[in-house]
């Protein structure tokens, strides 16, 4: 066998990779709109840390023009739930948006503060829900793997598309269609 033809024997059809390419992004829309749909549940155990963290995200929260959106997010998936907060039969357990959780994992991890009043009342936020906020960001990491593949499944389609590494069988599938139609 030539060279030629041994070479093209190992290279996949444009049509294939097209395909590829399409159930890719189908899988890409429904995975992204999944992770933004999907909550995580978070313990507060207490109405008091829920108000207390409500709090400080209203008057104290740092941010910057990185975090701003993010801190306004957070802010609105937590609010949002306050009427439930309020109930006699609230669980303790708020939903939080993936991205929210991420969120909230990032700025108590980075929470800075003065005076007694402000460390006491973050030990008693991070001793409650320290651990429920941790065990649902790794979570949120280990769910958005299957999205982060996908991605790197689709770059490696497009870039042999882009690169010409496949068969061009799509040319002549278009001219027998043109025979056919003629």
């Amino acid at each position: 066998m030539s060279e030629e033809k041994e070479l093209t024997k190992e290279l996949p059809l444009k049509s294939e990779l097209l395909n590829q390419q399409k159930e890719l992004n189908d899988k890409n829309e429904l995975l992204l709109k999944e992770m933004q749909e999907r909550t995580y549940s978070v313990k507060f155990e207490k109405s008091k840390i829920y108000n207390k963290l409500l709090k400080f995200l209203e008057k104290d929260a740092p941010w910057g023009h990185t975090t701003a959106a993010g801190l306004i997010m957070l802010y609105h998936n937590l609010r949002e739930q306050k009427d439930l907060v309020k109930t006699e039969d609230w669980d303790g357990i708020i939903e939080l948006r993936s991205a929210n959780v991420s969120i909230l994992w990032q700025m108590l991890t980075r929470m800075t503060g003065t005076g007694f009043y402000q460390a006491k009342d973050f030990v008693e936020l991070m001793a409650t829900i320290g651990e429920p906020i941790a065990t649902a960001h790794n979570q949120v990491i280990e769910d958005n793997a299957e999205l982060r593949q996908n991605h790197q499944d689709l770059a490696m389609v497009d870039q042999r598309l882009d690169g010409g590494e496949y068969v061009d069988d799509t040319n002549a599938e278009s001219e027998t269609i043109e025979e056919i139609e003629g």
